[in-house]
């Protein structure tokens, strides 16, 4: 027997699903269910008070704040967790990418802090998991900021086998660490990327590859790459927050 979804849950894949089919079928079905119901004409009356317009709908709460200003928009999940000791000093345009290694995920922000996705994410070296002081383990918890990029799948979408599309797929980045968590533990050359050897060939260059973990550093899945990361770094800046779980 199928257990039903919290209220919680539910709004979790909701959003998750935002402007992909299954959000859109889901709207569907949810209004069939609600024109179904008795007094279902008050809650799908166009002047109803939730419909608000667009021009109507209230700001989002201001997001939380570190000292110095900027955007730190940790939740409850992250309470706990080795993480970015400042907050990223978001402008308009720019954007924030939470990466929460113990949930094996990535949350988007805008500058205001509103949630834009989440996509599958791994930030997990070949070691501990509570180790990010060794080469290939862990990627060091702190705040980034997306650098380079190598967009190795517009250079040519179908490219012979070889170790460098194997272990980066479509496309990577540089991540620039910005609080020195890198040279703290002796470590350099964190990127965030797609593929993985461990696909082998052609799996680890397939749109939703299997995600393996890295040498240390945050793996995607080559389409959200270039789907969902791709275009807030054309748009303007983005910083990454990676958190680990403490030693």
């Amino acid at each position: 027997m199928a257990s039903p979804m919290t209220p919680e849950r539910f709004q979790d894949r909701f959003e998750a699903f935002r402007g992909e089919p299954q959000q859109v079928s889901g709207v569907w079905t949810l209004h069939a269910a609600i024109a179904a119901l008795p007094g279902s004409e008050a809650v799908l009356d166009e002047q109803a008070p939730w419909a608000l317009t667009f021009s109507q709908k209230p700001a989002a709460p201001p997001a939380p704040a570190a000292p110095g200003g900027g955007l730190d928009p940790r939740g409850s999940e992250e309470a706990g967790m080795a993480g970015p000791g400042m907050a990223a000093p978001v402008q308009p345009g720019d954007s924030y990418l939470l990466v929460n290694d113990r949930d094996e995920d990535m949350e988007a922000y805008d500058h205001a802090g509103r949630l834009l996705w989440k996509v599958p994410c791994l930030a997990r070296g070949q070691g501990a998991d509570t180790d990010w002081t060794q080469n290939s383990t862990d990627t060091p918890p702190g705040l980034y900021r997306l650098g380079q990029l190598y967009a190795d799948y517009e250079q040519n979408p179908n490219p012979p086998c070889s170790d460098t599309a194997m272990a980066y797929g479509w496309y990577s980045f540089d991540m620039e660490e910005l609080e020195g968590q890198e040279v703290a533990v002796s470590r350099a050359g964190i990127m965030l990327h797609g593929g993985g050897s461990a696909c082998g060939w052609p799996r680890a260059w397939a749109p939703m590859q299997p995600l393996h973990p890295t040498l240390g550093c945050v793996r995607l899945h080559n389409a959200d790459l270039r789907d969902k990361v791709l275009p807030l770094y054309r748009q303007g800046t983005v910083y990454v927050g990676v958190f680990q779980e403490k030693k």
